[in-house]
């Protein structure tokens, strides 16, 4: 069966949301600790699932801002955004 949430089973999960550069993928929020993903110790990390690109935040509404705009840490989402991939 197909869920439209198909990381809110995974552990640390917080939020996810379409990725407006790439059709059909995802931009996660996971409370880092949780995933087991090293974000320098920063609480919150984002993660394109399409590249693979993760992020760290210290807040929720910065790690909310970055699920929304991936191109701002994802430089894969940048370059597609800007017409180079």
């Amino acid at each position: 069966m197909k869920t439209r949430k198909r990381h809110s089973n995974e552990s640390g999960y917080v939020a996810e949301r379409l990725n407006p550069n790439r059709r059909g993928h995802k931009v996660v929020i996971y409370l880092a600790e949780a995933q087991g993903i090293d974000v320098n110790g920063l609480r919150y990390a984002t993660v394109c699932d399409q590249h693979g690109q993760v992020q760290g935040w210290p807040s929720l509404p910065k790690a909310r801002f970055a699920m929304k705009n991936p191109d701002e840490f994802c430089t894969d989402c940048r370059n597609e955004a800007k017409g180079g991939g």
